[in-house]
């Protein structure tokens, strides 16, 4: 397969995720998920850390994600792939909020299916205080 078809098949996966968000039908993206699909989040979420297999990002984060990022106020900043990896930079609103978050999602898509997907979040407090978690972030003595 050459690489230009590669970084086609790995576009489309990866859309498939966040258009199955905007279209309320998140869990139907099971399908793409490779049965050792590995999913690294930060550990200060309650989905952080390193999951592997495919069945915790399917069973735990795609239902309830829409409970925490709303899908319909998502766009993305810069979506790019080269072979097998692809870059998402989303913006993305918080259900029940006005506020927006910025996420960075790193893909890596092979055969067809995803193989992992690493997440850093941009200035999480709105998330954190959505989440009600609170790690002191916003009390720091300077």
């Amino acid at each position: 397969m050459a690489v230009h078809s590669k970084t086609s098949e790995t576009l489309t996966v990866v859309d498939a995720y966040y258009q199955a968000g905007v279209q309320k039908r998140l869990t139907d993206f099971a399908p793409y998920l490779h049965p050792d699909f590995i999913t690294t989040a930060p550990n200060y979420l309650p989905w952080g850390g390193v999951h592997h297999g495919g069945a915790f990002f399917r069973d735990q984060v795609l239902p309830n994600l829409p409970d925490v990022l709303d899908f319909g106020r998502f766009s993305y900043d810069v979506f790019f792939a080269d072979g097998e990896k692809a870059v998402a930079l989303c913006n993305f609103g918080l259900t029940g909020r006005d506020d927006m978050i910025k996420i960075s999602e790193h893909w890596t898509v092979r055969n067809g299916l995803a193989i992992d997907i690493w997440v850093a979040y941009f200035e999480p407090q709105a998330l954190l205080d959505s989440l009600k978690i609170d790690h002191g972030l916003k009390n720091l003595a300077v």
